[in-house]
């Protein structure tokens, strides 16, 4: 079976990359099949994680990324000029490959698939929770192109798809239940943990995005609450974004320096988890929130907002985490005080998770997706 997968990238860092790579490596391992990944900027060939070599990249070169998002007119030439680009070259390859399968992961290509008559079958992903655009928007500007963005997507391309995929039940009953060609496959994890952490080190983590969506400030601010009654403990916060220099200054303004660090990235988030006790997020919404399970598979106890959507796909709460609603630092707080005074609960919980985590393995969730590419073929 051929499987064409295509993305913007997979050299930029992110959730959406670091699982279709594992997705395509593990498909790849499958003797009957030829799996390719088909990419619009993947310059100097750099990627998150490392492709099998079976898996063919293929570099259409439109590099979106070069200017896109520098200002409203590189917004709009991306969108009408770039796009026409993407569009032709993504059709000239698909006509070369033949695949029987091809996945829009829900980038730049998701509107074009559609339009390109072929012999294939067409998947699309959805990796967001269904109004990111509106979410996101934060201007008049950027919300006319959400607003037109969403009709487009809803209303003209999606039906032409021969299967949907969300990643969470949650989602499927929330916001798809009057499509008919709608699947629940979750993402899987992205790398199996034979260790589990001791559970000694007085280190709360967090791995994601310092944006808005993942909204750290909460997180900072429940740990302010848990700093006040153990003060060895600390915090610590992975990854790169935008709302960095605003949570540095939160963290002077709360005196939290020298106990929450922002680590910024690392490529070894596996070590990371192991040399932590806890896990926390406090995510506003979500697609999925792999990070979960990854901490999940190095045997940490997550304490989680229950937000839309993911956590509640993930989490069996008070049996192996812990779901808190969104906005109650307290709460989050409190949760995170009681594993810290009661080690026995932390490592028990922390069991039950690792064993939680063992449902989101690759070869679970890839015989899930050949189920899936059979029955629609």
């Amino acid at each position: 079976m051929k499987i064409a997968y295509c993305l913007n990238s997979i050299r930029y860092l992110g959730g959406i990359q670091r699982v279709t790579t594992v997705k395509a490596n593990a498909l790849a391992k499958i003797p009957s099949n030829e799996v390719y990944v088909i990419v619009t900027d993947n310059k100097n060939g750099v990627v998150v994680e490392e492709l099998d070599a079976k898996v063919r990249l293929i570099d259409l070169d439109v590099n979106y990324y070069e200017d896109d998002w520098k200002s409203k007119y590189h917004v709009l030439k991306g969108i009408f000029l770039k796009r026409r680009e993407h569009l032709k070259k993504l059709k000239t390859t698909l006509e070369q490959i033949q695949p029987d399968i091809v996945v829009s992961v829900g980038q730049s290509e998701k509107n074009m698939i559609p339009k390109i008559k072929g012999p294939w079958k067409t998947i699309r992903e959805f990796h967001f929770v269904s109004d990111y655009r509106k979410r996101q928007a934060h201007s008049i500007f950027y919300k006319v192109l959400a607003w037109g963005g969403d009709f487009y997507d809803k209303h003209i391309t999606l039906n032409k798809y021969d299967q949907i995929v969300v990643l969470t039940l949650e989602d499927l009953q929330t916001n798809w239940k009057r499509w008919r060609n709608v699947s629940v496959i979750p993402n899987p994890k992205s790398f199996t943990s034979e260790a589990t952490t001791n559970y000694t080190q007085p280190i709360i983590i967090s791995c994601g995005r310092l944006n808005g969506e993942k909204n750290y400030k909460d997180l900072i601010k429940a740990f302010h609450i848990v700093s006040a009654k153990h003060p060895c403990w600390h915090l610590h916060i992975y990854g790169e974004g935008e709302e960095k220099n605003f949570l540095e200054t939160l963290v002077k303004s709360l005196n939290l320096e020298g106990k929450v660090f922002l680590k910024g990235y690392t490529n070894d988030i596996t070590s990371a988890l192991l040399h932590s006790s806890i896990a926390a997020y406090t995510s506003i919404h979500e697609g999925f929130l792999l990070s979960i399970v990854e901490a999940m598979e190095c045997g940490l106890p997550v304490v989680s907002y229950a937000c839309p959507f993911g956590p509640r796909d993930i989490i069996n709460d008070q049996e192996n985490g812990f779901l808190v609603n969104i906005g109650d630092t307290s709460k989050m707080a409190e949760i995170i005080c009681r594993l810290i005074e009661d080690p026995h609960t932390m490592a028990q919980i922390g069991k039950k998770a690792k064993e939680r985590a063992k449902d989101f393995s690759i070869e679970l969730i890839v015989s899930k997706w050949m189920n899936l590419f059979e029955k629609i073929i």
